[in-house]
């Protein structure tokens, strides 16, 4: 089972009409690099980064996806540098895991 981390947005999205904060990430496998690597171009660090933490994002609020760039385009600044954070984290839990 991959890694999970949870937490609360300080301004959230606004999702079919109702403000969505709390949110699950999981351990990004390569099959959603891969995946985000044909959305955004690893070129451009940022917008790729943007593009895997859509396909990592379980749920936000009652909201479970799928989530795509644009949604995530919608977050304020803080908001997404908190979910990139939040990746970080991920890696390095994912790394820390010993095999069973």
């Amino acid at each position: 089972m991959s890694a999970q981390v949870t937490g609360t947005l300080k301004h959230g999205l606004n999702i079919a009409g109702a403000l969505q904060k709390e949110f699950v990430l999981r351990e990004a496998l390569a099959k959603d690099m891969f995946a985000a690597e044909e959305d955004a171009s690893p070129d451009r660090p940022m917008t790729y980064r943007a593009a895997l933490l859509a396909r990592q994002l379980v749920r936000l609020g009652t909201y479970e996806g799928p989530f795509t760039l644009g949604m995530l385009g919608e977050l304020k600044g803080g908001d997404l540098g908190q979910l990139m954070l939040k990746q970080k984290e991920l890696d390095v839990l994912g790394e820390a895991e010993q095999p069973g």
